[in-house]
């Protein structure tokens, strides 16, 4: 065989059909059952409501299909497979099927769990937003949570996308909720994605009685009409549920002291970070690299190179003190302190964590260190 030459897979795959789900604004959806595997599978076929829509919304369609091939989040409905058929300006995509229910039906039945849907949700969302990933089309129907309380986002519009121009024909433009402000200049990003979900909160808290939720004041800052004085990311609401959430944990002295001299010694060898910085938000991936660094300073009594304790928390430009110095006890401390408290104080500890680098000086220009390189 030579290199590039084509593999035909000639047997054909059969899949029993076992029921109708929906039929939507792009298309039908079924639920068909792979018997080899023992799996069933939700089959959505691209076929816009409208046709004069099928040829200018196909190429959104295939766009969809490349972009959510290469993502995986436990919040976000998977992708297997897809098969397209160009000459019939149609195709077909093979995905996870959700055993649960909608976010309104699952909360009437379990209220108790409103905080952490509310957050996996948020968790979910800032994945998408990381991914210049946006919805579009948030409604109680396409948030899911499987029969263990594991949200599902779905249906991500497989053609759909605000096209302000054909307002009586596009169906993303027939909103559930309340339009904000930056509707009327043709504005839709990240900002109106959090106003939805926040519109979407707001009417399960009111229709659901009884129901406790914590984070009420987050989303009072998500709804706001005004474009400008909304909460701008996904990322900044994940960090206002982590200051609420602060109030509620207790932490030892000597946690406390852990904490503090390792933050106190990990500022003090950043100089300035850039306006543009982001933060690491991934716990888990923290905590593995912070022991990689662990393990290959273990014979050390200081960090070698101060960046790369700095680059497991920070993911934009910064500057640095290279001659400062780190102890790798503190480094040692602070993992065990991680891996020792539940997965609520670690967010909490990350998060003031953030609040430090908030504190660095910002610079708005080429930065450079004490030294040149």
């Amino acid at each position: 065989m030579q290199k590039n030459s084509p593999i035909e897979f000639i047997r054909t795959k059969d899949y029993k059909y076992v029921e109708e789900i929906g039929q939507g604004g792009t298309g039908r959806t079924i639920l068909i059952r792979d018997e080899i595997i023992d799996e069933n599978f939700v089959c959505k076929k691209y076929s816009p409501y409208y046709e004069d829509d099928i040829d200018s919304y196909y190429d959104y369609f295939k766009g969809e299909i490349k972009i959510l091939h290469t993502i995986y989040h436990k919040n976000i409905v998977r992708i297997f497979n897809y098969y397209l058929y160009p000459e019939q300006k149609t195709g077909y995509i093979l995905m996870e099927h959700i055993k649960g229910k909608t976010i309104i039906e699952y909360l009437l039945l379990n209220p108790n769990k409103i905080n952490d849907i509310f957050i996996q949700i948020i968790d979910g969302f800032g994945y998408l937003e990381d991914n210049n990933i946006l919805h579009r089309d948030i409604r109680p129907e396409n948030i899911l949570i499987s029969d263990d309380g594991i949200v599902k986002i779905i249906d991500f519009g497989f053609g759909k996308f605000i096209d302000f121009k054909t307002k009586n024909k596009s169906i993303t433009l027939n909103w559930r909720y309340t339009t904000p402000d930056e509707f009327k200049k043709e504005i839709y990003d990240t900002k109106t994605e959090i106003y939805f979900i926040g519109k979407m909160f707001e009417e399960i808290i009111t229709e659901i009685e009884n129901i406790k939720f914590k984070y009420s004041k987050t989303i009072s800052k998500m709804i706001s009409p005004n474009y400008e004085n909304r909460i701008s990311t996904f990322f900044e609401v994940y960090r206002d549920i982590l200051s609420e959430t602060s109030n509620e944990l207790e932490f030892i002295d000597l946690q406390k002291m852990i904490y503090q001299n390792f933050a106190n010694n990990l500022t003090g060898i950043i100089s300035s970070v850039s306006e543009k910085n982001e933060y690491r938000n991934q716990i888990d991936i923290i905590i593995r690299k912070l022991e990689e660094l662990h393990k290959n300073s273990i014979l050390e009594n200081e960090i070698q190179n101060n960046n790369k304790l700095i680059s497991i928390f920070m993911l934009g430009k910064y500057s640095f003190f290279s001659k400062k110095v780190f102890k790798v006890e503190l480094l040692f401390q602070f993992i065990h302190l991680l891996k020792s408290v539940s997965e609520d104080k670690r967010k909490v500890i990350l998060n003031n964590l953030w609040e430090r680098f908030d504190t660095i000086e910002k610079k708005y220009e080429t930065m450079r260190d004490d030294l040149p390189f």
